[in-house]
């Protein structure tokens, strides 16, 4: 089980929807039970015979306000971020959470005999939050961390999930460091055509 959760975690690449959709960040006092109670809506989706693409899209209708998609993309890129424009941002962006979200429903839904329950919570500095959860097998336990930021005064946005100690961010960004002569064009065209082939793999 544990191999195949380091093969979400390198697979994670992320989504591509026409708009990136806008922030709405959460309460910190909120955060905690609200995603207790959206993890068992997430186990409950998960666990049904619907499509992966009906299954992907009520997920994220669930767990999208949650996520500061931009400042993934941004930090997942590195420094090659601060060269694009404008307009590469938002291509970047969007061909990035689309490949984000398909493969972590994907992944996700090789787990629909497990639990998951949220252990505790932490704030390491004022600016940050994390949320400490586990997936609960037969025989192993595997650890998870939503990472909060402070998006505004009290108002909190996702922006990192470690896994077995893991990180979703810096994974991506050794990926795209090894793209990192290949230029813009090229790094997009390869999200894009692993998200056609993920797209067309829905059923």
């Amino acid at each position: 089980m544990k191999k195949i959760f380091l093969k979400l975690l390198f697979a994670l690449g992320i989504l591509e929807f026409l708009v990136i959709l806008p922030l709405s960040a959460l309460e910190l006092g909120a955060i905690k039970p609200k995603l207790n109670v959206d993890l068992i809506k997430a186990v409950e989706i998960l666990a049904t015979q619907k499509s992966l693409k009906e299954k992907e899209s009520e997920l994220f209708a669930i767990f999208d306000e949650y996520f500061d998609y931009a400042l993934m993309a941004r930090l997942a890129l590195g420094e090659a971020y601060k060269g694009l424009n404008d307009e590469q941002k938002k291509r970047f962006e969007s061909a990035f959470v689309a490949r984000l979200k398909f493969s972590f429903s994907e992944k996700l839904g090789l787990y629909t005999n497990q639990s998951i329950e949220i252990t505790g919570d932490e704030s390491p500095n004022p600016k940050r939050y994390f949320i400490h959860a586990q997936i609960k097998g037969e025989n192993e336990v595997y650890k998870i961390i939503f990472k909060f930021h402070k998006k505004a005064e009290n108002e909190y946005l996702l922006y990192d999930i470690d896994i077995v100690g893991v990180s979703i961010i810096q994974t991506y960004r050794a990926q795209f460091e090894d793209l990192k002569n290949a230029g813009f064009d090229e790094i997009l065209a390869r999200i894009n055509a692993k998200n056609a082939i993920d797209e067309a793999g829905k059923k």
